[in-house]
């Protein structure tokens, strides 16, 4: 019989409801969804993850400030000591080799997978960076906003109010538009060798990459300027809403 476990899982909040927005989270929540493992959600003010997380053994992922970062798991399992670890890619490697089925580098693609990740942060992700950074602000507020506003500057090195401002925004839409336009090429390239319904698994199942196209997509929607999806969502075809309809069974928020 399995032994039994339950999984944590460290989130920042937000004032949506439910208040899951942060990408890197999400490509977390994703892979625990897809392999249905039973976990909960303890959602964090900004200015508390440090403490919370180092409380939670939880090891720093950065060597200066903030030094503790989200996602953050603990997997508790009965007959063995707690599993604590943070960033997005560990979790998921830790994941996939714990918990292996269903996997989410179908075929053993995991180096391609990386691949195609490279590509998303490349030509989409670095696209809506100074577009969402300082549009986040519309979801948070008290000590939420108070932290967030007060560290940007010093954790990115630009000021909210100089990232999207109003004369660049044509131009940094037009740029977003050109890199979904490179993205949607490769993802043609890579879809002429199969009939999946997803972008990068040659599978009837998402691979780790679909979820973390997606994870920035719903970043952008959450967090992004307002009408942002809208503009973007029905480009390239459609490629976009299919791909987050299709998203749509392992958004559960727990």
């Amino acid at each position: 019989m399995p032994a039994k476990h339950l999984i944590k899982l460290y989130d920042v909040r937000c004032n949506l409801d439910p208040p899951a927005w942060s990408p890197n989270v999400w490509k977390t929540r994703f892979v625990l969804n897809f392999k249905k493992l039973p976990y909960t959600t303890q959602w964090l003010a900004y200015p508390d993850i440090g403490a919370i997380l180092s409380a939670a053994g939880v090891p720093p992922t950065r060597t200066e400030k903030p030094y503790y970062t989200v996602p953050a798991i603990v997997d508790e399992v009965e007959g063995r000591h707690p599993v604590a670890l943070a960033d997005s890619l560990n979790i998921a490697t830790y994941l996939e080799r714990t918990y292996p089925q269903p996997t989410i580098f179908p075929g053993g693609t995991e180096r391609v997978q990386m691949t195609y990740i490279t590509a998303i942060h490349e030509h989409v992700f670095m696209a809506m960076f100074y577009m969402v950074i300082p549009t986040t602000t519309r979801i948070l507020t008290g000590r939420d906003l108070d932290y967030y506003t007060a560290s940007r500057k010093g954790f990115i090195g630009v000021a909210l109010e100089e990232m999207f401002p109003p004369h660049k925004q044509e131009g940094m839409w037009a740029k977003l538009r050109q890199g979904l336009d490179q993205l949607s090429a490769l993802i043609d390239s890579v879809r002429m060798g199969h009939r999946s319904r997803w972008l990068f698994s040659p599978v009837d199942t998402p691979s780790y990459a679909d979820f973390d196209l997606g994870a920035i997509l719903i970043w952008f929607q959450k967090a992004g300027p307002e009408g942002g999806w809208a503009r973007i969502r029905d480009l390239n075809g459609g490629k976009w809403r299919r791909h987050m309809d299709n998203l749509q069974p392992y958004m559960q928020v727990l």
